[in-house]
């Protein structure tokens, strides 16, 4: 039962990735792709974590994911950028004014990126990574299922009770890290409520996790756009270009927003 779980998801996750790279190359499905190519990475690499536990599973996935990685760093670019711009827009709406210059540079930054991943995809395959499920089912053929579900419940259970939200002061990289962990724990719970050992307990830890994730993965939206915004306005001032007051107007709003996004996000979390 394990074994089909976890090789039959990994095979999905790796079909999902190599649909999504081919299609990078056409525009009008890339940030379609672009998303399938990042949710199929954080699967796989939350499912090769879960592995890493089972007693006498070894197996060297690092060529296989060497492509995946620079693809979803790439990839991560041109989908951070226009959600950026999206994002931008909608508060410029609450403001009545639209901060040119900034959007100059998102547009110039987005070109960068869709040249760097077109480069990417023109030198780069990931046909190595569609062999993966079938080195993962080789490497598990002889483990002990017992063991290993016991040795899995058990990973995750201490990884879900040692999380810990950061101080009240911790920089935005502690809170960052948190929603990495959030969504890994969220793949890996997926996992494990396909199993008939789980129960009630682990679907709540399911759902609390998904949220967790969705409330800070909006906070982290707000924060990067709000650096962005503060460090073009910063930029335009070293220029001694001067600046509008709805410049100061869009930054006041971006932390207001931050905050009540993280405010959300600490909130949800405390009945971790």
């Amino acid at each position: 039962m394990l074994k089909n779980i976890l090789h039959e998801y990994l095979e999905a996750a790796c079909a999902t990735i190599v649909t999504a790279f081919e299609q990078l190359p056409h525009p009008s499905r890339r940030q379609q792709a672009i998303h399938a190519l990042r949710v199929g990475s954080k699967k796989v690499r939350a499912l090769l974590a879960v592995a890493a536990e089972i007693p006498g599973y070894q197996l060297k996935t690092g060529s296989y994911l060497r492509a995946l990685k620079l693809l979803q760093n790439v990839g991560g670019i041109s989908r951070d950028t226009r959600l950026q711009e999206h994002f931008l827009t909608q508060h410029e709406k609450t403001i009545g004014w639209r901060f040119s210059i900034a959007h100059l540079l998102l547009k110039t930054r987005l070109a960068t990126a869709d040249a760097a991943l077109d480069a990417s995809v023109q030198r780069l395959s990931v046909k190595k990574l569609a062999k993966l499920p079938h080195a993962f089912k080789e490497a598990i053929a002889d483990i002990d299922e017992d063991a290993a579900i016991d040795a899995i419940t058990d990973h995750m259970a201490t990884v879900y009770r040692e999380t810990t939200l950061p101080e009240s002061k911790a920089p935005a990289a502690a809170w960052h890290e948190l929603r990495k962990r959030m969504k890994q724990l969220y793949y890996q719970l997926s996992i494990l409520t396909q199993l008939p050992h789980h129960t009630h307990r682990h679907r709540e830890q399911l759902r609390h996790t998904k949220k967790a994730g969705e409330l800070l993965g909006q906070w982290h939206d707000a924060s990067e756009l709000l650096v962005f915004v503060k460090e073009t306005a910063a930029h335009v001032r070293r220029e001694k270009i001067p600046l509008p007051e709805q410049v100061s107007q869009l930054i006041k709003l971006l932390q207001r927003e931050t905050k009540e996004k993280l405010a959300e996000s600490v909130k949800h979390l405390r009945i971790f």
